[in-house]
């Protein structure tokens, strides 16, 4: 009996519909980053314009926040770290795409993970 209960616990727990939200915001933020590490880089060219993928992510919208909704997540909470994690971009002297191979070159070489990179599918599976 208590191998059948925590089966249903763990069934509970994985809400592929939840995740499948989720996944939407994950890549709704990355085109963010993506775009504000653009800006960062070449500001003539990316920099007197306004980008919607920014704009979505950190002005208050109907669609955020029901999209936060069905991936059971505070919109106000996800947008204030957005906004911050936007904000250190922007701040940094160093592009943060760039920060980011450099921990992954630190990285032991002989590690399998390092060099791989996640694939998109499986980004917010346990989440």
């Amino acid at each position: 009996m208590a191998n059948y209960e925590k089966a249903l616990n763990e069934f509970d727990l994985f809400n592929p519909v939840r995740n499948l939200w989720r996944n939407v915001l994950i890549v709704a933020i990355e085109d963010a980053i993506k775009m504000t590490n653009l800006i960062v880089k070449y500001p003539d060219f990316y920099g007197y314009k306004r980008y919607h993928s920014i704009d979505y992510v950190t002005l208050p919208n109907a669609d955020f926040a029901k999209v936060c909704e069905y991936a059971d997540l505070d919109h106000n909470m996800v947008r204030k770290k957005t906004i911050e994690i936007l904000e250190r971009i922007k701040n940094d002297k160093e592009n943060m795409s760039e920060v980011f191979r450099k921990w992954l070159h630190k990285s032991k070489e002989g590690s399998p993970v390092a060099g791989k990179r996640r694939s998109h599918s499986s980004s917010m599976s346990y989440v």
